[in-house]
């Protein structure tokens, strides 16, 4: 596809993909398994292209949010263990089991449905089953892990391929609750392995998504879920502050942001002072302007809060939102490149001469954060992959 036939696309550079894994890969035992988490589309980035990359990248598993995400891998041809980890209904156990595609445990209605399907297909089901200590979402009280997993030894067609729990608060760097959450897990594998469970044989023991696997030594266990960093963000300023150097000055880990979002004006008009612009006349022209349009609003990923406050880039400038995002359709205000024209390229997150909006900074803007901003870009806007 080419770039001039399009008003809106995006780059996902695949090289940075591969960069990001490796660095964080760097700072692991060699034998600690990979999970990489392609759920929601990758993060906005694609989920099929980066799955592929991932693999190339030498990531033991995938991890998707629900059966469809899994499903779509497998017809498109990848073969490679996936874990869904999010709810599934106990028809959808159905199709996953034959697949081959291993899932999340989280309650007592679903281990019934898991033991279910094992017992109607009588084929190998791969089930990891997830901890709560702290986050208070899904997942088995400490009383409720131990029968769950105990009854799973038990069954001939029940496999336990992994233990999880989910941390709350590494991002804020807040080490107590989290070494709280920690010592709750460590505790349920002590206690298994006191009842005979074999700890060492269960494949993916992980409670560490990015953050932890860079700041928590502890939290790395047998396997590490790569998720924001694996895309080049941070999972928060705390963290990428603390990958900036260590005791000796040396960087810890850098990232590469894989994805560019771009726009093209698509029409410019100059408005006297005084003139109100876009829905409800929430912006007026303090003096004459030249103004610009985009075809992108909140349909395609921006977000409505940055009516009047949020930023672009063009031609090396940046340019202010003005008035309200619309449903697909922003104004700028343009007056410092009044010479643009229809056509001309318009920089969502990326570079444009020496400057540059990254994720973090439009989520900023927003008053949310850059898992969100690259997430909710919809999948109809064209992805344009470097490998």
């Amino acid at each position: 596809m080419r770039v001039r036939a399009l008003l809106a696309w995006i780059n996902v550079d695949l090289r940075a993909i591969d960069y990001n894994i490796k660095q964080v890969k760097r700072l692991l035992k060699p034998a600690t398994k990979l999970i990489a988490i392609v759920k929601s589309n990758a993060y906005g980035h694609g989920i099929f292209e980066v799955a592929l990359q991932a693999i190339r990248s030498g990531v033991d598993m995938l991890g998707v949010v629900n059966a469809s995400e899994a499903l779509l891998l497998r017809k498109k041809g990848i073969i490679r263990p996936i874990v869904v980890m999010g709810a599934i209904t106990k028809e959808e156990m159905l199709e996953l089991v034959k697949e081959k595609v291993s899932f999340l445990v989280h309650s007592r209605r679903s281990f019934l449905d898991a033991n279910s399907v094992a017992l109607i297909t009588r084929r190998r089901v791969l089930v990891h089953i997830k901890l709560e200590t702290g986050i208070n979402r899904m997942g088995f009280t400490f009383d409720e892990a131990l029968q769950v997993i105990k009854a799973i030894k038990q069954r001939r067609h029940l496999t336990l391929e992994g233990i999880w729990t989910h941390l709350a608060s590494v991002e804020e760097l807040n080490k107590s609750y989290t070494k709280m959450q920690l010592f709750q897990f460590e505790k349920l594998l002590n206690r298994l392995s006191k009842n005979g469970v074999r700890i060492n044989e269960i494949p993916y023991i992980s409670t560490a998504a990015s953050a932890a696997a860079m700041l928590v030594l502890e939290s790395r266990y047998t396997a590490v879920r790569l998720g924001i960093s694996m895309y080049g963000l941070w999972p928060s300023r705390g963290v990428a502050a603390w990958a900036k150097k260590d005791l000796r000055g040396k960087r810890r880990v850098t990232l590469k942001p894989a994805l560019k979002y771009r726009t093209r004006l698509v029409a410019t008009r100059r408005i006297p002072a005084g003139s109100y612009v876009g829905y409800g006349c929430s912006f007026q022209a303090p003096k004459a302007m030249t103004v610009g349009v985009v075809p992108v609003g909140y349909a395609e990923g921006i977000d409505r809060s940055l009516s009047n406050m949020g930023f672009m880039l063009l031609k090396g400038a940046v340019v202010s939102i003005v008035g309200r995002v619309c449903m697909n359709m922003t104004i700028l205000d343009i007056s410092r490149r009044p010479k643009s024209k229809p056509g001309d390229e318009v920089v969502i997150i990326g570079r444009s001469g020496g400057k540059e909006i990254t994720a973090t900074d439009f989520a900023d803007w927003a008053g949310t954060i850059n898992y969100e901003v690259v997430t909710r870009i919809p999948e109809s806007i064209p992805r344009i992959y470097t490998k």
